[in-house]
């Protein structure tokens, strides 16, 4: 079953399939889509998780053994298999023996990036596409993109003229994390029930210089820790919702985990960062935190991210909130880890 990212909550509602392929050359998309079904299936029970990076010189087997392995603390849960790459022929195969017999009690989760289309339409992606459901994100056309920043728009409590959403598209050049990233800064910057036109998107671009949400993220990634703190204190001291502010470290996060899980592909972090589309001004910071985070930190921070926004929802939680926003900035930035390593002599 082919899904669209728009047909995905409806078929949620009405039950989980077996197992999801997920992917292409939209990371928002694919990352929405993912969180998505991850949602879905905590609610259902499935209460545990591993995640399998398929690199150079995988061991299929361990897919089959952790599809097949019982769990002492739950018995429902997700395996999460990143592709990097199409499969080799052994990985073919065992994701074809799973698509003709899915794992009870287990939900598979399988994660591709661009895959060509004769890879697509048959072989071991047809066989899960058949068996589950797959959601495989082309690019968004440039005549697409301002209908597709109206949505996002409106989806956020904003309204815009079409003069206004044409010059946001022309801003983020095709990029929709850029252009998400806009949606929420102009959320931050406006409020909800904001109508835009021209005017507040220029007046949104002279006021983001000062409150610098984008550098503070700039500086998380970078590694400059005192910096991403001070930046963090100088958001807060201005009043701003911590709603969005984490939103949009969620985005830029996402972004890093593109980028961290193409590295084993690209082989170098540059080339990695430069693949996940990251805007050109922000590749030098997003390159140093690629070579210095794993995979699995990025998700860690992302998980963060969400509890966050929780607390962040209730009202007399808002100074813990900050307050772990904070701890994350710290750990995102590397100061954790620079603080515990040995002193030299």
């Amino acid at each position: 079953m082919r899904l669209s990212l728009s047909q995905l909550p409806g078929a949620l509602q009405k039950g989980l399939a077996p197992l999801y392929v997920v992917g292409g050359e939209e990371p928002l998309l694919a990352q929405e889509a993912l969180d998505a079904i991850r949602v879905s299936a905590r609610a259902k029970g499935y209460s545990e998780r591993e995640v399998l990076d398929a690199e150079k010189g995988f061991e299929w087997n361990r897919l089959h053994d952790a599809c097949n392995a019982m769990s002492l603390f739950a018995s429902l849960r997700i395996v999460e298999l990143r592709l990097h790459a199409a499969p080799d022929v052994a990985g073919g195969k065992i994701l074809q023996q799973l698509a003709a017999s899915p794992p009870r009690d287990v939900l598979l989760l399988v994660h591709v990036n661009k895959l060509e289309w004769r890879t697509r339409s048959g072989g071991w992606f047809a066989a899960l596409e058949a068996a589950g459901a797959s959601l495989y994100f082309e690019p968004v056309k440039p005549a697409e993109l301002p209908a597709w920043i109206g949505a996002r728009l409106k989806a956020a409590g904003l309204e815009a003229d079409a003069d206004a959403i044409r010059l946001l598209a022309d801003r983020t050049e095709g990029n929709l994390l850029a252009a998400q990233q806009e949606v929420q800064k102009l959320l931050l910057l406006q409020g909800k029930g904001s109508r835009l036109d021209v005017d507040a998107i220029e007046a949104a671009v002279a006021d983001s210089a000062h409150l610098d949400v984008f550098g503070w993220i700039n500086r998380i990634m970078a590694g400059d820790a005192r910096g991403a703190v001070r930046g963090l204190e100088l958001l807060r001291g201005e009043g701003l919702d911590i709603v969005p502010i984490t939103l949009m470290l969620a985005l830029g996060l996402r972004q890093l985990a593109a980028a961290t899980a193409l590295k084993a592909r690209t082989g170098t972090a540059a080339a990695a960062v430069e693949a996940a589309r990251i805007h050109k001004a922000n590749q030098p910071a997003y390159t140093k935190a690629v070579e210095r985070a794993s995979p699995n930190q990025v998700l860690g921070w992302l998980r963060k991210c969400g509890q966050i926004d929780v607390l962040a929802k209730r009202s007399q939680a808002q100074p813990q909130a900050w307050e772990e926003l904070l701890t994350l900035t710290l750990a995102a930035s590397g100061a954790a880890k620079r603080k515990a390593a040995p002193a030299r002599r």
